[in-house]
């Protein structure tokens, strides 16, 4: 889906709506519509916060998100490269739970170092390779279990992978 599509896409719509602040500041810096699934998430941006919201459709409705919360925007600045134990910088999320209860949607949202070139975000339920976006941006929507927290992987261009695994 084109990026000129999305920003259309009446899911992003519902989304806006429900951004504090919403006066016209608020910009949509990335989506993933799983449109099969009944689902999307945005990464939007007012002045000083960055939402990260996830939100689902029951039969031809997008529901109206519950409570957003934001956090600060992260700097812009990239990094040459992230540190091992941390592949995405100023990486945050938004969990939502699924219209049947059987698992909860997850998106993972940061920030890809210069030398990434992919990113994985894989759960026991699925695997999904975001983009990188834009100033490097990466968002990525998955299912997971309840209390899962999604693995996050990036390759370097000199083949390196850093991977935010952590033995409990």
């Amino acid at each position: 889906m084109a990026e000129s599509d999305r920003r259309m896409h009446p899911a992003i719509a519902v989304v806006l709506s429900g951004t504090p602040q919403d006066d016209g500041r608020a910009r949509v810096m990335g989506s993933v519509i799983r449109e099969e699934d009944g689902a999307v998430a945005v990464v939007v941006h007012t002045d000083q916060w960055r939402y990260v919201v996830v939100i689902e459709r029951e039969g031809d409705q997008w529901l109206e998100p519950g409570v957003i919360i934001g956090e600060v925007l992260p700097n812009p600045d990239r990094l040459v490269t992230n540190s091992p134990m941390m592949p995405l910088a100023q990486q945050s999320g938004c969990i939502q739970s699924s219209l049947d209860g059987k698992f909860v949607w997850y998106a993972v949202v940061g920030t890809a170092a210069l030398d990434a070139v992919s990113v994985r975000v894989l759960t026991t339920l699925e695997s999904r390779y975001p983009e990188i976006g834009d100033g490097g941006l990466v968002l990525a929507l998955v299912r997971a279990q309840r209390g899962e927290r999604p693995l996050v992987t990036v390759t370097t261009g000199d083949g390196r992978e850093e991977s935010d695994y952590r033995e409990e």
